[in-house]
C-alpha cells in the first residue's frame, strides 16, 4: 500500500467494533487496511443504528467493506428505494433496444394492460410519458390512495389506476413511488416478461450483480422491492458511470442531460457540488423490521453504499454530508 493511500485510510477508517457488536473489515485490493470507517461508525452511534454494512469502491474496484451488528456488506439486504435505479436502468436498456422511447405516453405503451386491469380514473394518466415517470414529473401522488391490499405489481397497479393525479403531467418534480411502480408495469408490457426476471437478466447479470425481489415486497418490486448486497449494489451503480458499457448511447445521452441539469434521472438524484455532479439516493424499508439504505457516487470515482437497520430519522442527510466530507478532493 502506498503512503498516500495508507494515510487516507488512517484518516477515514478505524478498528474498533461499534456499539459493542461484532464487526469486521475486509479490503479487496488492500488486505492490510483492516480498519473501519470512522465517520460511519460515529454516524451509527449518533443515530443509534444497531447494525449496518458499508461498501466502498474506487473507479469500479472494491476498496473496503465494513459490517457491524450482524450485517455483512456481502450479504443481500433490502435496498428499498435504491431499487428505482435498477428499474431506471432496465427502462434505459429497453429504450436502447428500440422497443420504447423516453417520450412515449402511457396511453400507447399500456394499451393491453389497461384492457386487462382497467382504465385509469384520471384521464390525464394516459398522457404521462416515460421520461416524466423517470424524473418524478408525472403529476402523480406519492402512494396509491386506498384500495385492497396488493400482493403483486398488478394488484398495486389497480390501486394506482384508481388514484387521481395530484397535478398535470410535466410539472415540478414530486417524488412518487407510484411512478416507478408504473415503470415496472411498462417493463412487463413492452418485454412480455416478468419484471424481476427481465431486469435481472438485462441489467444485473451484465454488471455481475446478484439480486432478488423480497417475497414480502412483490407489490413494490420496481419501486422498492429488491434485495442486493452493499458490495453488489456498489458494483451495479457503476452502470451510471459515463464510460460504462451498461448503458447504450440513447440512455447515456439522456442521463448525461439529467446530470447537467442536476435533476432526477434513471432512479437517482443528480446534485451539483463544487466537486461536480454527485449521484445519490436513500431508501427506507416498507417492512416490519425497520431499516434503510444509501448510495453516493462521486465524480472522482469514489462510490459508497450503506445498508442499515433501525430508523435514523434525519440521519441520511447527515450520512451524506459525512461521506461528502470524507471523500471530497480525493
Amino acid at each position: 500500500m502506498n503512503a498516500r493511500y495508507a494515510a487516507l485510510l488512517a484518516g477515514v477508517l478505524i478498528t474498533a467494533a461499534p456499539l459493542g457488536a461484532p464487526a469486521h473489515a475486509q479490503v479487496a485490493a488492500h488486505p492490510s487496511a483492516t480498519v473501519f470507517n470512522t465517520s460511519f461508525r460515529a454516524w451509527m452511534t449518533q443515530f443509534e443504528v444497531p447494525s449496518a454494512s458499508l461498501a466502498i469502491m474506487k473507479d469500479g474496484h472494491l476498496t473496503a467493506t465494513f459490517g457491524a451488528g450482524g450485517m455483512d456488506a456481502a450479504a443481500p439486504a433490502a435496498i428499498a428505494s435504491l431499487s428505482k435505479a435498477i428499474t431506471g436502468a432496465c427502462i434505459a436498456q429497453i429504450v436502447d433496444s428500440g422497443r420504447l422511447s423516453f417520450n412515449a405516453p402511457l396511453g400507447s405503451v399500456l394499451v393491453r394492460t389497461f384492457a386487462r386491469l382497467g382504465q385509469p380514473a384520471d384521464p390525464r394518466f394516459k398522457a404521462i410519458t416515460i421520461e416524466q415517470l423517470l424524473m418524478h414529473r408525472a403529476g402523480l401522488a406519492r402512494e396509491p390512495k386506498g384500495g385492497p391490499v396488493a400482493r403483486d405489481m398488478a394488484g398495486r397497479f389497480v390501486n394506482i389506476l384508481a388514484t387521481p393525479l395530484a397535478d398535470d403531467p410535466g410539472g415540478a418534480m414530486v417524488y412518487s413511488n407510484i411512478g416507478y411502480a408504473t415503470l415496472g408495469m411498462v417493463v412487463e408490457a413492452v418485454t412480455g416478461s416478468p419484471y424481476e426476471r427481465y431486469c435481472r437478466a438485462a441489467v444485473l447479470q451484465p454488471m455481475k450483480v446478484a439480486g432478488t425481489i423480497d417475497p414480502r415486497l412483490q407489490s413494490r418490486a420496481s419501486s422498492g422491492g429488491w434485495r442486493v448486497s452493499a458490495i453488489d449494489y456498489a458494483r451495479f451503480i457503476q452502470v451510471l458511470d459515463p464510460v460504462s458499457p451498461g448503458l447504450g448511447p440513447l440512455a447515456r445521452q439522456w442521463q448525461a442531460a439529467r446530470n447537467s441539469e442536476g435533476a432526477y434521472g434513471l432512479g437517482i438524484f443528480a446534485r451539483r457540488t463544487p466537486q461536480g455532479i454527485v449521484l445519490n439516493h436513500s431508501g427506507r424499508n416498507a417492512l416490519p423490521e425497520r431499516g434503510g439504505s444509501f448510495v453516493i457516487k462521486f465524480p472522482n470515482g469514489w462510490t459508497a453504499v450503506a445498508m442499515f437497520a433501525g430508523d435514523p430519522r434525519g440521519g441520511v442527510a447527515d450520512l451524506r454530508q459525512r461521506l461528502q466530507t470524507a471523500f471530497a478532493g480525493l
